[in-house]
């Protein structure tokens, strides 16, 4: 198990950056001749976390695993995957972005079942972009489960990954790095993605130098060719929960930052952290997607124009899926709360908080300093995780709007 999974209340970032995010002041954002650019739409689905059904016999020991963790609706993955496919065959974008933790952990039978699946939407003439999050790439409890019990499978190195995903960006990608599994991808000549490979084995969780120096040259040459650089992360390079940071943010982000104010890069799409969120600092705008797997199970939709973008988010399964997946997260949260507390008052309001943070309708719950100071009294820890939820009362991060 990973850092991520046992404790639900740990599925967050750092530093809360404000509510309406999206208007915030771009007085210090460098201005470039871009060539005109088509409408386009941009899918992001991200933290999947498909296990392939032959490593699984829904057991005691899966069971257990997936009830006592951070929410993710495994025992519904496949109907997930099925209907996420249906709704971006339904929606056909020119481009789907795959920000990360596509296998559940890191399974090389996962990768190379989900990529079959999600060959329709290139048979449909869907670009379809993968990128490696930490449950990737050489994961050290890759698992077939059986029974009560587990047994390691094989995991991917990085070269096994870019063959399986190759009809998935790395095969017509405009530039690799050979650092990483970095990638450059051009849309249209007045647009291209920038896909940041923030998990490599020499050091997880930040960018390898080289990397940084390829990256510098890949927007230096966007911007000779006046092309608008939108970033993919699977880590976050902002920071958006003042409780947590250590494992959600890029360690060394301030030089990606940097870059990225240089190069005048507006915008970056992110997840891992599975919640929907959004930040904004000087020109960088930074979206992060829930994941797919948990409730509510949707994606992000990208709308951009010459001047910049909306982006909104879409449920990517049926509502009777999606009502499974929230009474899933509720009983998650619900054990875990009463776990610390045997108030019943206390664990309901957990439970609501954590769907609404998650989901990104933090507009959708009333503060209750009461109830607050109460759970802070019955625990610290959960006290100051639910005071940091509570920071963006009132904001829907669910429709978000930015410009180049």
């Amino acid at each position: 198990m990973s850092w991520k999974q046992p404790i639900l209340f740990l599925c967050l970032a750092a530093l809360i950056l404000g509510g309406a995010i999206w208007l915030s002041g771009r007085e210090n954002a460098v201005q470039h001749n871009y060539l005109p650019m088509e409408p386009v739409t941009i899918l992001q689905a991200t933290d999947l976390h498909a296990l392939a059904p032959e490593l699984t016999d829904g057991g005691a020991y899966f069971t257990h695993l997936v009830e006592n963790s951070d929410g993710k609706f495994m025992p519904e993955i496949e109907g997930i995957v099925e209907g996420f496919v249906q709704k971006a065959l339904k929606l056909h974008p020119e481009v789907l972005i795959l920000s990360g933790d596509l296998a559940f952990n890191g399974e090389t039978e996962s990768h190379r079942w989900l990529s079959e699946q999600l060959r329709p939407l290139l048979e449909a003439g869907i670009r379809v972009l993968a990128l490696p999050g930490n449950h990737d790439v050489n994961y050290p409890t890759a698992a077939r489960f059986e029974g009560d019990s587990y047994s390691l499978v094989e995991s991917p190195d990085g070269a096994a990954f870019a063959e399986i995903w190759k009809d998935f960006g790395y095969a017509d990608a405009l530039s690799r790095d050979d650092a990483s599994l970095s990638y450059v991808y051009e849309v249209s000549p007045g647009l291209r993605l920038l896909l940041v490979d923030t998990n490599t084995p020499d050091d997880p969780g930040a960018v390898l130098q080289p990397t940084l120096d390829w990256i510098e040259t890949q927007l230096q040459e966007a911007e000779k060719a006046g092309a608008r650089v939108v970033s993919v992360t699977h880590q976050t390079i902002l920071q958006h929960n003042r409780v947590f940071s250590d494992g959600f943010v890029i360690t060394n982000r301030q030089k990606l930052y940097s870059l990225y104010q240089t190069y005048g890069v507006a915008l970056n799409l992110c997840g891992h952290m599975h919640i929907q969120h959004a930040a904004a600092a000087s020109c960088l705008t930074e979206i992060v997607t829930s994941a797919l797997c948990v409730q509510p199970c949707q994606i992000g939709v990208l709308e951009l124009t010459d001047e910049g973008g909306s982006y909104h988010t879409a449920c990517a399964v049926s509502k009777e899926l999606s009502d499974a997946a929230a009474d899933f997260f509720d009983r998650n949260s619900r054990r875990q709360g009463s776990a610390v507390t045997a108030d019943p008052e206390l664990a309901d309001w957990l439970v609501r908080l954590n769907r609404a943070y998650f989901s990104g309708r933090m507009d959708t719950v009333l503060r209750s300093d009461d109830l607050l100071n109460r759970w802070k009294a019955a625990d610290d820890f959960t006290g100051k995780y639910l005071e940091s939820l509570l920071d963006d009362t009132g904001v829907n991060y669910n429709q978000i709007d930015f410009t180049f």
